[in-house]
């Protein structure tokens, strides 16, 4: 372990999401945000799963380890997020609706196979409790955090503290149903805010807007995107880099992104007039694309809210970036103040 590391106790965090897998080493510093070691990332497939999570687990661990000189046993423990329903005390996964996987004991399958002990949690409650000790919600205790990546979800703290609802599927903002008879989600349900502005929702809007209205101009700047960037003339182009056709000025992209963005406000104001919260965070990796989403986001976020009553109510970018999950996977072991607790681990 590097003299730097080796001066403060660590622990390793994992951040399962739906088409990525990171790990970090995390080192323990209190009252500060922590510092990130040896950040190790793979892929993950829609239909990987188990088996598929397991292998990337082991693989990034295994490069983690080996670029910082870690020993496993050196270690505190483990903090790992699930992207989907959780249920931290008895560290099962229990459902992701993007990915179909559930019932999965990965707390003690991981506490067999590195011999640590494991904390779990969903994802996005994880990355609330993140933002109001390290980012963007340090000083306010009421707010609603939404992850946009492949899947949308939200995580709520009330009162500085994360509120999970009695079966631990609070601020599910991803399924609000906000268009009529729409596209299908992987909960069963239509016409849910992931369905249709999620990251996969942006790549399937911008291939049939393309087949069906594009003109001759946006044709060829797809042709030449393509071309420079050494894909097939029929691929399909994911939300990243539809996200630089908009804004290289590509009107049916930026289209695409005011759609998902007045989505994304729709149900951000839904949530604001039953919650009343202080601040709404957006995060995940789609947030990337913050600057695109955001002006028709805050317009129809601020048409739709109930003004009188939220009246300093802003949404805001997260405050910890692409790797908010590792943070989050460090705040499950993390008081109020950002001091780790090891009587967290289990």
């Amino acid at each position: 372990m590097s003299n730097d590391l080796s001066r403060a106790e660590t622990f390793l965090a994992i951040d399962i999401g739906g088409s990525k897998l990171l790990t970090a080493l995390v080192s323990r510093r209190a009252a500060a945000q922590p510092r990130l070691w040896g950040v190790a990332h793979r892929p993950l497939s829609r239909d990987c799963g188990r088996e598929g999570v397991l292998a990337a687990i082991e693989s990034a661990v295994a490069e983690t380890l080996r670029d910082t000189g870690a020993e496993i046993g050196e270690l505190l423990g483990i903090g790992a997020l699930i992207p989907g329903l959780a249920d931290p005390q008895k560290g099962m996964w229990v459902y992701a609706p993007f990915s179909g996987i559930g019932d999965f004991p990965i707390a003690k399958i991981l506490k067999e196979r590195y011999g640590k002990p494991v904390a779990v949690e969903n994802d996005v409650n994880a990355c609330a409790w993140a933002e109001k000790i390290f980012g963007a919600c340090k000083d306010v205790d009421y707010f609603l955090w939404i992850t946009v990546s492949n899947g949308i979800g939200g995580g709520l703290v009330l009162g500085g503290k994360v509120y999970p609802g009695p079966f631990g599927g609070a601020a599910e903002i991803g399924h609000v149903k906000i268009v009529e008879n729409g596209a299908k989600c992987g909960c069963g349900g239509r016409g849910c805010l992931e369905a249709e502005a999620a990251g996969p929702a942006i790549a399937r809007r911008f291939a049939q807007w393309l087949e069906a209205r594009a003109d001759s101009a946006t044709l060829r700047r797809v042709a030449d995107y393509r071309k420079k960037e050494g894909l097939p003339d029929d691929a399909r182009l994911d939300a990243k880099r539809i996200a630089e056709l908009a804004r290289a000025g590509d009107p049916l992209a930026k289209e695409v992104f005011d759609t998902s963005g007045h989505y994304i406000g729709r149900a951000a104001a839904m949530a604001a007039n039953i919650v009343n919260p202080e601040r709404i965070v957006v995060g995940g990796g789609v947030s990337g694309a913050f600057d695109l989403l955001e002006p028709e986001m805050t317009r129809t976020f601020y048409d739709q809210l109930f003004g009188s009553v939220n009246k300093t109510l802003k949404i805001v970018k997260t405050g910890l970036g692409y790797e908010a999950g590792l943070y989050a996977a460090a705040s499950l072991l993390c008081d109020a103040r950002g001091a780790f607790r090891q009587d967290l681990l289990r």
